[in-house]
């Protein structure tokens, strides 16, 4: 059992190396699409949607569900790629060989996903601004506040991504993961609308979303930003 758990340190920044290099190639593309996605929407909650009765503050208020959504989002092509190399190359195969215990390998695994996303995260924010420009006051972020919660959330959908993957029996059952778990999880969850103004429209539901962990990351969000 200490095998299983103890920790190499040495190992793990070698495993992080190599996760970091693989991760050149794909990365700026990771980030286009990403951020394609998110300043479309930023940008449209943010001028458009005003002539339809929307607050002028609505696009930062948004802001707050786009950013506890990178970790969700990524946690879904994370899966994918771990569940192919459970199925095609297995590299993991290799990793669990090393002189070092489980616990070493898989937090490798946590903190690798965790940190794209948290990278993301991050530099979404400078887009943010020059979208949103006085829309959007620096000064009024709780910066320590947004910090924990993008991290926890991060690590939170990190780990989620191993055991999901571990309930995926192959690939092509990947689909299931996102329409039955990922989208009601995301679209409930209050990425267009608060928990409050949710338990005033339809009381019923707002305490069934209390059972939902991404109430919590967009409130958590919102609550920094704004």
């Amino acid at each position: 059992m200490k095998k299983i758990f103890q920790f190499n340190f040495d190992i793990f920044k070698q495993l992080m190396l190599t996760k970091f290099t693989n991760l050149k190639s794909t990365f700026k593309d990771k980030l286009i699409n990403f951020y394609i996605w998110a300043a479309s929407t930023i940008f449209v909650t943010g001028y458009i949607m005003q002539a339809f009765g929307l607050s002028q503050d609505f696009g930062a208020f948004q802001l707050g569900g786009v950013l506890a959504s990178v970790g969700l989002f990524e946690l879904y092509t994370n899966a994918v790629t771990f569940v192919s190399d459970l199925e095609g190359d297995r590299s993991i195969d290799y990793y669990l060989t090393l002189p070092t215990s489980v616990f070493t390998v898989f937090f490798s695994y946590i903190v690798y996903y965790a940190s794209i996303s948290l990278i993301i995260g991050i530099i979404l924010l400078p887009l943010a601004k020059a979208i949103l420009l006085d829309k959007l006051v620096l000064s009024n972020i709780a910066w320590f506040k947004l910090l924990f919660f993008t991290v926890l959330i991060n690590l939170i959908c990190a780990t989620a991504t191993l055991l999901l993957s571990a309930l995926t029996p192959a690939i092509e059952k990947l689909d299931i993961l996102f329409v039955r778990f990922i989208f009601p999880l995301w679209y409930f969850g209050g990425f267009q609308y608060s928990w409050f103004s949710l338990n005033e429209k339809v009381p019923w539901l707002s305490y069934i979303m209390l059972i939902n962990p991404m109430t919590y990351a967009t409130e958590g969000m919102r609550a920094a930003l704004l």
